[in-house]
């Protein structure tokens, strides 16, 4: 099974992970029979040690975090013959938790650890070695607000193909929304609420559905011209991604972007193609699964900025968009790009540069970089089966960031 298929899995129903949490213990001890007969007994015990963090006002360390006690962790597995919850722990004073078990079961099983906090699941990275610590077992969990407010757009990509036989074209839109706070922000449960965030889609509109992105279906609603979403948004970035069909006779489309936007992609499936507005530049297309996009792309877009995709008439019917995944892949690696080559020429002026997760203050050059490289292994690790071009995109941008945090950490100052 892709080391990316747990998100599969964490998306469903979190109900049954907090429910399960007390009656844990009694799993633990029916799973620990399953290993044996499943042919688990040989296998090494592996150990977790991690901590749950928590945003705090006054006594925290260097990022402002402070330890988030007593509150239950529960370690998951989740494999092809089996998943569910097989041990539970509560943290300590100093949000300290410590779980030691032996795989079961099918070898390609995945383990991590979750928390709930104040309604809201939260979840480890899979845990992969035998003994997990460090950055990979560290769950920080965040206070509710439902008290709205704007969330940052890091990344817009608006993917258009060509014309079907209907001649209907399918358009995909990704953003990556920023929550800058130190609160998740939730819709209230009161009749009308506002949704955590909400974006105008074109009025001619049909056949408008979530894709694959962070946000479940069950979360999502699109009515009266607009998108809406009411799921949880915790501080960092979440990927929102959608999908509609639009009639060849709305284009030329205008589109706005309502807000400041970091980095607008705009991909569109034929030659003859084009993207009128202000800042926009054609760079080298994109070719992906022997499909052929003109690619556009402006940075730093001003609110109520607006653009205008243009086509061609008559078009050839073609496929559907049915690889979004695949293209938000490479989106996102552009945007990694681009945002690491702002931060550089920032830092060359003396000047903070736009990052794509929530501004820690003294964060160290290293841990920035090795943050970005955790971020860049998570946008990899959601595509089910990336393509040559997007693996090795993937692979050059890694080992770019490699090599700059090797080179930061033989410049830091001794004694770090």
């Amino acid at each position: 099974m892709h080391r990316a298929r747990w998100f599969e899995f964490i998306r469903r129903p979190l109900a049954l992970l907090a429910g399960a949490t007390l009656l844990v213990a009694a799993d633990a001890s029916a799973q620990s029979a399953a290993a044996t007969s499943a042919g688990g007994a040989g296998s090494p015990a592996r150990t977790v040690d991690g901590r749950v963090r928590i945003p705090v006002s006054r006594g925290g360390d260097s990022t402002g975090m402070g330890a988030a006690a007593n509150v239950w962790v529960t370690l998951h597995r989740v494999g092809k013959d089996s998943a569910g919850p097989i041990d539970s722990v509560r943290s300590d004073a100093g949000g300290r938790y410590r779980f030691r078990y032996t795989p079961f079961g099918a070898g390609e099983a995945v383990y991590f650890a979750s928390t709930t906090y104040s309604g809201i699941a939260y979840f480890t990275a899979p845990l992969r070695v035998a003994a997990a610590s460090g950055a990979d077992t560290e769950i920080t969990v965040f206070d509710t607000t439902s008290r709205t407010f704007p969330l940052s757009v890091k990344g817009r990509h608006f993917i258009v193909s060509k014309a079907d036989s209907n001649e209907m074209r399918t358009v995909v839109e990704v953003f990556e929304l920023s929550n800058d706070s130190v609160r998740t922000l939730v819709a209230s449960e009161a009749t009308g609420a506002a949704p955590t965030w909400s974006v105008a889609i074109p009025a001619a509109a049909v056949d408008v559905r979530a894709n694959e992105g962070e946000i479940s279906p069950d979360a999502f609603a699109a009515q009266n011209g607009r998108v809406s979403v009411f799921a949880p948004i915790a501080p960092g970035v979440k990927q929102v991604a959608f999908s509609y069909k639009l009639p060849a006779s709305s284009f030329p489309l205008r589109v706005r972007s309502e807000s400041p936007v970091v980095v607008f992609e705009v991909l569109v499936e034929e030659p003859q193609s084009f993207v009128r507005g202000q800042g926009f530049t054609a760079v080298d297309p994109v070719a992906l699964e022997g499909r052929n996009f003109r690619r556009f792309l402006a940075q730093d877009l001003k609110a109520d900025a607006e653009l205008v995709v243009e086509v061609p008439a008559g078009a050839t019917p073609g496929r559907n968009l049915y690889i979004a995944g695949l293209l938000v892949a490479v989106g996102l690696l552009m945007m990694l790009a681009l945002t690491r080559s702002m931060q550089r020429a920032a830092a060359k002026r003396g000047v903070v540069a736009p990052s794509l997760r929530p501004a820690e203050p003294t964060v160290p050059l290293a841990d920035r970089l090795a943050q970005e490289i955790a971020a860049l292994d998570a946008i990899y690790a959601r595509q089910e089966s990336p393509s040559d071009a997007v693996t090795a995109a993937y692979e050059a941008r890694r080992a770019e960031l490699k090599a700059a945090l090797a080179q930061a950490l033989a410049e830091a100052p001794a004694g770090r």
